[in-house]
């Protein structure tokens, strides 16, 4: 299941199907037909759920649908009323106007509208209903629309969750290549063509054409995949071939030309053929008939070609087509050898050949002979066909997997050291320059300022030293000047890019202001020298306004920076250039003595054209100047930081806590590393924990922070430890802790850390927009209320930060109070050993304060383009942001508070307001020039363009509000023209694109893909086309390249017998033919590698940024890695590929060169999103995908731009449908709600820390602020009352269980069931079956085995076992209905009878528990609400007589459950039933099914259809290959892999003992040789062996 609103849900657009949600309802299983105003309660609540979560949704039903329902008038009536209902009782938005899914107007529709999700049923409720459907889902995926089934939907308090099925480039291709077919054969028949044949050559042509397709690319695959075992790619060779299809085709070929000239009298004596199609035929028979629908639909829709459609009673014959078929497969083998006749060979001959022509093939053959294959077509047994449908299996890439190494021995010491440069450079990487001393000290201690004053009575001596040194500098400088300006002004008149580049290496290089300040006035008049000797050419050359660009950017810096070196002269030459270029106004204003009058003449020959303020804003937006401070701050040292920045930097000083939020590349990163240098300074003991989502972003901070304070830290402890689930290094012996929120949690809850955590000064929680995320959201809400000391909270995408840091701010008091009213506490006592100055420093008291630091301007401004193909060419146009907004959504969300503009995009706004508002009332107040904060004014800032465009902004809504006709023009105009081409075509020219990108100067860049196959083979074929490339371009180089090969290998085995020799002869003669011998092959590798270079404009690579030596290192260290042959090549090339499943050496070999600019192209998934240092020039989307939503968006945009480098950050749309960039564009961030805080398992982990901590009023104070200061009951004390309620339960049921005794005091197995709290409610129910002693009876030894072994029957059960309980993933109910033949395992068989009436039993005392818990929280049940429909609120109060009474007296306990489903005569017995439980318990109390810790033993969804378990554990532990996981197992490749990683640590977690002070199976078993604790070992080495191959 997958999470249908992600955080932005205003960029998902819904689509419903009305008549899927009318079958969802009706087959509720608690709905009884007749109890209408249950149904309309049952949609309501469905509508509700995705309106309460901000979901964007329209439904539409379909006219053709109607008719389904005539043969059921009663659901017939219902679908009527529902349709009326929610158009005249609800705002919901219905469609009803459109026929079907086939008809133009919906295909208009959807092109306009591009649904991100269609939600639809594959199970209707009659065999019509159902095909009609599947027709609509297979329309829907060749749309590039993801499918969700509504059957089985989930919820929670933030988020839907469902099955869903995305759309791939397959599904897209079969519908193209009917259109494109449909067209080629119109040209072969223009007038007349029969039917029958038309039909027949099209879907015969299209599906012989995709048939090999499929096939090439399974091989592709296979290839690529050089870990696949043999009998992984069985399934592969069992499926037809292409001649056999052929064969096939021919046949039924031959059978519509018998329809055609046959009489029916003749046809009638057919013979009766009782066999049916073999079942390996079925998918391919399927899409015959898929086809030939899709034909027919195409061809009502085409006037201009007659089609004679007499042929459509008789289209097709099964019958004749078999018999054909038996034919040619038993009897024309047996030597029954029958003519055809002379037409009706003539004209089956001209229809194969049109066949082949439209298939575009040349490897169907011919159409004689009929049959070219042996294998059986027909069996004599009637089978129903099981394959699935082709176009849904595509194959994908072998995953691959990153591998942990232990270095326990000494040649894993050796290793270690051997890496040890490669993490050095990798370090460089991410700080460059920066280390330790970037970082100056704090606020300086009275010692310090002692110190500073017996320095200052020596300190006249030095100052004039100081001076007379700077005087000497300053001559040098000035020489230096000198000799440069004259070899800077030839080079800037004869190439003004490399001449401006030489200006600027001087003058960063200059320390002198005085010398910088004559270099730039020599730059300004070399530039206006050289703009009006470009003026003076012939009209027919345009002139460079390049030049005065770099002339006004230099006048700005002389303005700005050097105003105390400015005299009147020099204003006046400036005033002058100015006035020259046609800004005479700023002329004026910079020196009165220029003449006014001749400012306001006629333009001159050099004016640029344009006023002042549109030049600057539309061509010097990169060189704005912002609000930035002159003023040092002694804390930082290589650069002055802005006042936020200042603010954050004083943060930390005080000992406070903030939230930060800014940016990505903003800066707000570098509080963290203050922070760290602070802590390190000022104590020999303190902690700094630094808290990151991911284990690559936890790699990344650990070599910034060994590369930043690693020379500086004593050599004696450790600096920086790491702690991920699994891998964990000096956790506990470090100064910086980096790890993720699951292992901070679990420190934090340890009793026997107590005395560690003490010692943490401060917490460093990056991303903390994770609070909102779909998993693991709890835990950082646990830390956030939990630890004591200060905390920062950083984040690029929060919309209720104020929201956020109240709530902190309420935790923070909490906990002041606790220190204030504890006294003599373990806190305010914990004092290491050190110096008195040091106990000082370490008992001084945090602050309890909580800052909010909100900076919202990026640094880099982006800009977005939208690129489509016209004809061989890119059309590449900019996309205003503006384009993305539409009327509707500024009345009801207004502009979004992240869409900004560029300066550019604001003079084009303005522009396009104009364009279509000629008489606007503010078009003189807004006119660039005439604008308060423009007019006259010589250097425009950051600042006053913000304003600028706060107030084109306001004008927009209330353009609004006074004629919303006009913005929609003004938005039309603003949209970029752009054209559509087939999906095959983007893909061919998407290494053209990336060649294109180059030329235009945008790499680096980063390209997202969001499937791993597609990452790879994007970056393979654009490595191909460069290789491509060279060949032509080297013409016969590559015969002379394969000469020398050939060459190459015979040296190496004329080495190899000379070697074979010199092993016969003595030792000295040995040794000096060892000595020649390398000196040949050093000769002979150094003559293949001058031949074998690679030209520059066949590659991407920049040589120069890394050097020989540590690139050959590089590549080595990539070849040590698993799948490293992969990246080798392409690296060398200066492409890459960045995804999950790499191992953590390739990923850090990648990110390395592409920080040192050496690769240029990177392909990539989501893994670069998060956090990752790797900024670029361009981010490219090149696909759409159901995981492109908004959050993604502006994570992987905010890569691009890099500070310092680039001016402009670009964003590019690459075959991105535009209603999907504009909701992407337009979606508001998100707001951080909160989710329920607390389930069974962190109960007990609070339990256990307050039993067995030492400082027990810490832990009780631990314990309270996680219950009670949970962000989703933050003001709602409703929810608060729920969780103790929640709590109560919960403690009840743990004693119950036997975890706690009647103090509550954990007892028994309470440490197993908290050490696999991750997996619950699969803790309790393990133990349960470890306690009742079924592992005992299940894990039987071998008896001839010493020491014990288990048999692979043993191992496999226990396997089945523990694949029920951990690492579920379940498969939509239609799989069983579609099951195919397969040597894999597919759907996982059930526990055994004794394990399940074990969970039974669990099960019982769970619902008796919480149906209780359910039972009290209904007190505080909204019961207004609760008699209301939740859509339409139509409710009556209640109306009371005798008959009522007698009719309705109330025996039955309806406490807890919804008044509408008490219609269908459900009661409080009903909460029993975990399947159901959702449906009819009260909406009103804020609790959740999946609060409860029931244990599904067999999850069905609304029908009471099952949901089987993917067998993909049993599976792999069989076979051990991960590729027919994302084949017959139907799953992604990344995420195999991970899940089965997780499996693998849960075995070693039960296994052994892996967390701290944790209990394992062996410390609960007092034999050693406990069968239990052996078979799991066993199966814990044999999995993780077969893991650690693929």
């Amino acid at each position: 299941m997958v999470s249908l609103l992600n955080d932005f849900v205003e960029s998902d657009f819904f689509l419903i199907d009305g008549d899927s949600l009318f079958i969802t309802c009706i087959l509720n299983k608690t709905f009884k037909i007749g109890q209408t105003l249950h149904f309309f309660y049952l949609v309501e609540k469905f509508l509700h759920d995705f309106i309460q979560k901000e979901a964007k949704f329209v439904i539409v039903f379909f006219k053709d649908a109607e008719h389904l329902y005539i043969n059921l008038p009663t659901l017939q009536v219902l679908r009527t009323t529902l349709i009326e209902h929610l158009e005249n009782n609800t705002n919901v938005k219905i469609h009803t106007e459109f026929s079907n899914c086939l008809s133009t107007e919906w295909e208009k529709f959807l092109t306009e509208h591009y649904p991100f999700f269609l939600i639809v049923s594959e199970k209707g409720i009659t065999a019509h209903q159902t095909e009609f459907l599947h027709i609509f889902i297979l329309h829907a995926l060749q749309r590039k629309i993801n499918i969700v089934l509504p059957l089985g939907m989930e919820s929670d308090v933030l988020r839907i969750y469902g099955f869903c099925a995305s759309s791939k480039y397959t599904h897209k291709k079969y519908f193209a290549e009917i259109c494109e077919t449909l067209s080629l054969l119109q040209n072969l028949w223009p007038e007349g063509a029969d039917i029958r044949s038309v039909v027949c050559a099209i879907s015969c042509s299209v599906t012989l054409k995709l048939y090999e397709k499929m096939l090439l690319d399974a091989q592709d695959h296979e290839n690529l995949n050089t870990d696949t075992e043999n009998d992984s790619i069985q399934d592969l060779r069992k499926t037809p071939t292409l001649l056999e299809v052929a064969d096939l085709c021919r046949m039924h070929c031959l059978s519509v030309i018998f329809l055609q000239q046959l009489p029916l009298f003749q046809r009638i004596k057919s013979r009766i053929i009782t066999c049916v199609w073999n079942k390996i035929l079925s998918p391919f028979l399927k899409m015959l008939k898929k086809s030939s629908v899709f034909i027919l639909k195409q061809l009502k829709v085409r006037d201009d070609w007659k089609v004679d459609f007499a042929g459509l009673p008789d289209l097709t014959d099964a019958i004749l087509w078999k018999n054909i078929a038996y034919y040619y497969e038993v009897e024309y083998p047996r030597g029954i050898n029958l003519e055809m006749g002379d037409t009706l060979m003539q004209e089956y001959v001209r229809l194969w050949d049109i066949i082949v022509t439209l298939s575009e093939s040349d490897s169907v053959g011919g159409a004689i002979p009929v049959r070219t294959t042996s294998r059986p077509f027909l069996a004599e047994t009637d089978t129903l066909p099981t394959g699935t449908n082709t176009l849904l299996n595509v194959a994908s890439l072998s995953t691959q997997r990153e591998t942990g190494t232990s270095f326990k021995d000494a040649k894993g010491r050796r290793e270690i050291q051997e890496s040890h440069h490669f993490h050095h450079v990798f370090e460089k990487s991410l700080t460059g320059s920066r280390s330790a001393s970037t970082m100056r000290r704090g606020a300086p201690s009275p010692q310090e300022n002692a110190t500073v004053q017996k320095r200052r009575t020596n300190q006249t001596n030095a100052e004039t030293d100081i001076e007379e040194n700077q005087e000497r500098q300053r001559a040098k400088e000035e020489e230096r000047w000198k000799n440069l300006f004259p070899n800077i002004v030839k080079e800037i008149r004869k190439n003004p890019n490399l001449g401006i580049e030489l200006l600027e290496d001087f003058l960063q290089k200059c320390t002198d202001k005085s010398v910088k300040f004559k270099a730039e006035m020599g730059g300004v008049h070399t530039c206006y020298k050289l703009w009006l000797d470009n003026c003076l050419k012939p009209e027919a050359e345009s002139k460079d306004i390049n030049i005065i660009i770099n002339l006004m950017k230099r006048i700005h810096i002389v303005h700005e920076k050097y105003s105390e070196q400015l005299q009147n002269t020099h204003r006046q030459n400036l005033a002058e250039c100015l006035k020259d270029i046609g800004f005479g106004n700023l002329a004026y204003s910079l020196c009165p003595q220029v003449n006014r009058s001749n400012t306001e003449n006629a333009i001159s020959k050099y004016s640029v054209g344009m006023g002042a303020a549109r030049f600057q804003l539309t061509y010097m937006g990169p060189f704005l100047f912002r609000e930035e401070r002159s003023d040092p701050d002694p804390r930082v040292h290589h650069f002055i930081p802005d006042t936020w920045q200042r603010e954050l930097l004083d943060v930390v000083d005080n000992n406070e806590s903030a939230v930060i939020v800014a940016p990505t590349s903003s800066g707000k990163t570098y509080a963290s590393y203050y922070c760290m240098e602070k802590i390190l300074r000022e104590s020999n003991d303190g902690i700094v924990i630094y808290v990151a989502p991911t284990k690559a972003l936890v790699n990344q901070v650990v070599r910034t922070v060994d590369d930043l304070f690693a020379k500086s830290h004593p050599h004696e402890e450790a600096l920086c430890g790491i702690f991920t689930r699994d891998y964990r290094n000096d956790a506990l012996n470090c100064r910086i802790l980096v790890t993720v929120p699951q292992c901070l949690e679990i420190l934090l809850l340890s009793p026997y850390q107590q005395r560690w955590m003490k010692r943490v000064r401060y917490v460093i929680f990056d991303e903390v927009h994770c609070l909102g995320g779909e998993i693991g959201a709890e835990v950082w809400e646990h830390l956030l209320v939990m630890i004591r000391c200060p905390f920062l909270a950083l984040s690029a995408t929060i919309s209720n930060p104020d929201h956020l840091t109240e709530w902190l701010m309420l935790t923070k008091k909490y906990w002041q109070h606790v220190e204030n009213s504890v006294e003599n506490s373990g806190w305010s006592k914990c004092v290491s050993r050190g110096s008195k100055k040091q106990v000082e420093i370490k008992t001084k008291k945090a602050s309890y304060r909580v800052r909010l630091v909100w900076h919202k301007e990026r640094f880099n401004d982006v800009e977005k383009y939208v690129c489509s193909l016209k004809g061989e060419e890119f059309l590449i146009e900019h996309y205003h942001p503006c384009a993305a907004l539409t009327v509707n959504h500024i009345k009801e969300c207004g502009i979004p508070l992240d869409l900004g503009f560029s300066p550019r995009e604001c003079i084009l706004l303005y522009d396009a307001m104009v364009h279509i508002w000629p008489e606007w009332p503010r078009m003189q107040e807004l006119e660039p020039e005439e604008f308060s904060c423009f007019k006259n004014k010589l250097v425009i800032k950051k600042a006053d363009v913000k304003k600028y465009e706060e107030e084109l902004k306001k004008e927009i809504s209330c353009w609004v509000e006074k004629d919303s006709s006009k913005v929609n023009q003004l938005l039309s105009f603003l949209k970029p023209l752009t054209f559509d081409c087939s999906e095959d075509e983007k893909r061919k020219m998407f290494p053209h694109f990336v060649e294109k990108l180059k030329i235009m100067d945008r790499l680096p860049a980063i390209f997202f893909i969001f499937t791993i196959y597609g990452v790879e083979a994007s970056a393979l074929e654009i490595f191909r086309n460069l290789t491509k490339k060279q060949e032509n371009h080297s013409g016969s180089n590559s015969t002379k390249q394969k000469s020398l090969d050939i060459d190459v290998l015979k040296a190496k085995k004329s080495q190899k017998k000379k070697n074979a020799v010199s092993s016969e002869l003595d030792s000295g003669a040995e040794y000096q033919r060892e000595v020649i011998s390398k000196a040949e092959m050093k000769e002979i590798n150094k003559y293949v590698e001058s031949n074998a270079e690679i030209s520059s404009d066949c590659s991407y690579a920049d040589d120069t940024a890394v050097d020989d030596e540590t690139l050959t290192e590089l590549l080595n260290k990539l070849m040590e890695a698993r799948q490293g042959y992969k990246l080798h090549d392409l690296l060398q090339r200066g492409i890459g590929f960045h995804h999950g499943s790499m191992e953590h050496t390739e990923r850090e070999v990648v990110e390395l060169l592409f920080r040192k600019n050496y690769v240029k192209v990177v392909v990539a998934t989501s893994s670069l999103a998060l956090g990752i240092n790797m900024p670029c020039k361009s981010v490219v989307f090149t696909e759409d995908s159901c995981f492109l939503d908004a959050l993604n968006f502006r994570q992987m945009s905010g890569r691009a731009g890099r500070r310092g480098e680039d001016l402009v950050g670009n964003v590019f749309f690459y075959g991105i449908p535009l209603p999907k960039v504009e909701r992407l564009l337009r979606s508001n961030v998100p707001e951080l709600k909160g989710q329920f805080p607390v389930n069974i398992s962190f109960i007990l982990r609070l339990m256990i820390l307050v039993a067995k901590a030492d400082d027990k009023e810490d832990a009780k104070a631990k314990a309270i602020s996680a219950l009670e200061h949970s962000l989703i009951s933050f003001k709602k004390p409703k929810i608060k009352c729920i969780i103790k309620l929640y709590f109560i339960y919960a403690l009840q049921f743990l004693f119950t269980e036997g975890y706690l005794n009647q103090e509550c005091v954990p007892i028994g197995l309470s440490g197993l069931v908290s050490h696999l709290h991750y997996h619950e409610p699969a803790n309790f129910v393990f133990v349960r079956l470890l306690v009742k002693g079924f592992f005992d009876k299940l894990c039987v030894p071998e008896k001839r085995y010493s020491p014990k072994k288990f048999s692979e029957d043993v191992m496999e059960k226990l396997v089945i076992v523990l694949a029920n309980l951990f690492g579920r993933k379940y498969l939509p109910p239609c799989v069983e209905d579609h099951k195919r033949k397969s040597d894999s395992v597919v759907i996982l068989d059930g526990l055994p009878q004794k394990c399940a009436k074990v969970i039974e039993a669990y099960n019982k005392g769970i619902q008796n528990n919480f149906v209780s818990f359910l039972l009290t929280i209904s007190k505080l049940a909204d019961l207004k609400k609760e008699h209301q429909l939740p859509l339409s609120e139509i409710g009556e109060e209640c109306k009371d007589s005798q008959l009522v009474s007698h009719l309705m007296p109330g025996t039955e306990s309806r406490t807890a459950v919804s008044p509408f489903a008490c219609l269908s005569n459900v009661t409080d017995k009903n909460l029993f039933d975990i399947n159901t439980l959702s449906d009819v318990m009260l909406r009103t109390i804020d609790v959740n099914v999946r609060n409860i810790p029931l244990f599904r033993l067999n999850k069905l969804d609304s029908t009471g259809r099952k949901y089987p378990l993917n067998a993909y554990l049993l599976d792999f532990y069989k076979h051990g290959s991960l590729y027919s996981l994302t084949g017959d197992n139907q799953m992604d490749e990344g995420d195999a892999y991970l899940m089965l990683k997780d499996f693998a640590l849960i075995i070693q977690s039960i296994s052994i003992c892996i967390s701290i002070h944790s209990i394992s199976l062996r410390e609960l078993c007092e034999n050693e040789e406990d069968n239990v604790v052996l078979a799991f070992e066993q199966l814990s080495e044999t999995f993780s062996k077969k893991l650690s191959t693929v």
